[in-house]
């Protein structure tokens, strides 16, 4: 019994590892693009970290954008972004 409850547990560490590392989606207007400091901000206020060799050629201010990012060292770092429609 002691021994499947500490698969259990470590099998359940696992999973939640793993969804921590799930690309997540979000929708807005751009309110601020940043290239110098990497930043991309959303009307709403999130703030998404670029990486550094993202060119953000033909977005600007008010640009309703797809970010796809992760979370890492509890910061919202953008691994795609695209025109949403």
């Amino acid at each position: 019994m002691r021994k499947s409850l500490v698969t259990a547990a470590f099998a359940a560490s696992i999973i939640s590892a793993t969804a921590a590392f799930a690309a997540t989606a979000d929708v807005g207007p751009i309110k601020t693009l940043d290239q110098a400091k990497h930043q991309l901000i959303l009307t709403d206020g999130k703030v998404f970290t670029l990486p550094a060799a993202w060119k953000g050629t033909g977005f600007k201010v008010g640009d309703k954008v797809k970010v796809t990012y992760q979370i890492q060292n509890g910061k919202m770092m953008a691994s795609e972004v695209s025109k949403a429609s």
